[in-house]
């Protein structure tokens, strides 16, 4: 008859994911990236401290061993980068516009690719410096390959962060654009360095060629699943056919692509683009958001699993004061190197900077959020021989990082936001209050935009009271010069081209 095991494990998963996706609903109230992971945290401290009360109880027991084995035998890296993930970001790439990344292309490039980069090997270094002032040595290619698995933000976590806000257009579209694009990028320069520890020949001729074969063979896998996706299209269907001719295309490309040795997350992406931005000449309208609305609850169902699984994860970490000290001390390095790896990043391109807009690279790298991607590259190399011995502060650092990213990032992005487009409801009172002035600190230019609507629904983004632009205080702080000639500077900050 069998034991049923699949049965029994999809069953735990199931009830825990309703429990923890139940209980931040209506107890914390946070985005189901933020929240479901924190519950499931909470829940495995609760279980593992009930299990050593219970200890030597003959009534009660709890076998923690057994679900930290049950635990460790979960391929994350399987479910997520080599499974689900496909869907995701088809899922994601299916509404994103090719007219927005035409208009944002640019600044898109440089974040999933040059500042990733950039904020990979800041990470590798200063921690190799904090590892070596807390006499841990640890090898500089092994934490250089942890910033590469910390490099990239989280389709996933970025979605759910952006549905609580209300960010303008630009923002979303390329915080949005970047997490779907630098998959591919963090992927590709994890591999390099993981070839290279385990002592494979490396020249950067070689990975250039490497990185191009799959960009390029990932394009055209994705462009031909797209076209062809588009042939099945056409016609009259059933929304069953639908659905799964969509499905088709998200595990189809990406399948292909992994057996072509190509990125597998651009050719899912490239494809989805090419038929989310087509499909409208062949679709109704009533079919393609009853597409979008199946697309969109297969997401859900996954977020709840995917998020409960990284919670769970905290049954395999031996958790010390020095693991957690030295993952919270990871969490700030990632997140100063962010910054730092945005601003150098765009200081390479002039033209971009000089057109820049207030606060723009500041909201752009709070809101890097990091996820499931960086743990599930962690865990499947960890015990590899090479890095065995460092497994622990690998994944411990990784799994403190990635929660702090959703509590710190993800949670106080609205209070950024709104540092730099004036909301007329932002908390005034209480903690709340307290770190909404402190986020009013990173404003040093002291003026705001505001985000309107015209007539016909159009965004509108201008400068709230320019006046504060026109007439500016003098020496004394009290009186205030009229400065006409600051009106063609509010003029340019209002311009289009600046967003």
């Amino acid at each position: 008859m069998g034991n049923y095991f699949f049965l029994q494990i999809f069953t735990v998963i199931f009830a825990l994911s309703i429990a923890t996706t139940i209980f931040n609903k209506r107890v914390l109230g946070f985005p189901q990236a933020i929240g479901v992971p924190l519950v499931s945290a909470i829940f495995v401290f609760i279980l593992q401290w009930g299990a050593s009360l219970l200890s030597g109880n003959e009534f009660i027991t709890i076998n923690i061993h057994n679900i930290e084995n049950a635990v460790r035998h979960i391929d994350f890296y399987d479910f997520l980068i080599n499974g689900v993930i496909c869907f995701i970001l088809t899922s994601s790439a299916l509404k994103f516009k090719v007219s927005d990344l035409r208009s944002y292309w640019k600044p898109i490039s440089i974040l999933a690719s040059i500042a990733l980069v950039l904020c990979a090997v800041f990470v590798g270094v200063l921690l190799y410096g904090y590892q070596i002032l807390v006499g841990n040595h640890v090898n500089l290619l092994v934490l250089l390959l942890l910033g590469a698995a910390l490099g990239a933000t989280d389709p996933i976590g970025i979605k759910g962060v952006l549905s609580s806000v209300r960010a303008p257009h630009h923002l979303m579209v390329k915080l949005e654009g970047e997490s779907l694009f630098n998959d591919a990028m963090c992927i590709a320069l994890f591999m390099t360095l993981l070839n290279v520890l385990q002592g494979e020949n490396f020249t950067i001729v070689g990975v250039l060629e490497t990185l191009l074969y799959e960009i390029v063979v990932a394009v055209i896998i994705g462009w031909a699943f797209g076209l062809g996706i588009l042939r099945l299209l056409r016609g009259k269907h059933e929304m069953e056919s639908l659905i799964l001719t969509t499905a088709l295309l998200a595990c189809g490309s990406y399948l292909v692509a992994l057996f072509a040795h190509a990125s597998a997350p651009i050719a899912c992406v490239i494809g989805g683009l090419i038929v989310g931005n087509k499909w409208k000449e062949i679709l109704q309208d009533r079919e393609i958001r009853e597409v979008n609305h199946f697309w969109h609850t297969v997401e859900g169902i996954i977020n709840s699993f995917l998020f409960t699984l990284i919670g769970l994860e905290l049954f395999i970490l031996d958790l010390s004061v020095s693991l957690i000290l030295g993952g919270i001390v990871a969490f700030i390095i990632l997140h100063a190197s962010r910054f730092a790896a945005n601003f150098l990043s765009f200081a390479l391109f002039p033209s971009l900077k000089h057109k820049s807009y207030n606060g723009s690279l500041v909201i752009l790298s709070w809101g890097g959020v990091r996820g499931g991607i960086s743990l599930a590259l962690i865990l499947a190399v960890a015990n590899i021989p090479q890095l065995s011995e460092y497994s622990s502060i690998l994944i411990g650092y990784t799994f403190i990082s990635v929660l702090l990213s959703g509590l710190v990032c993800g949670l106080g992005l609205p209070a950024v936001m709104n540092a730099f487009y004036y909301n007329p409801n932002e908390e005034k009172t209480g903690f709340k209050g307290w770190y909404q002035r402190m986020c009013h600190k990173m404003n040093k230019k002291g003026f705001q935009y505001v985000v309107e609507e015209d007539e016909h629904g159009n965004e509108i983004i201008s400068v709230y009271k320019p006046d504060s632009i026109v007439d500016q205080k003098t020496d004394d702080g009290v009186a205030k010069l009229h400065h006409p000639d600051k009106l063609q500077e509010v003029k340019r900050l209002e311009s289009p081209e600046n967003f």
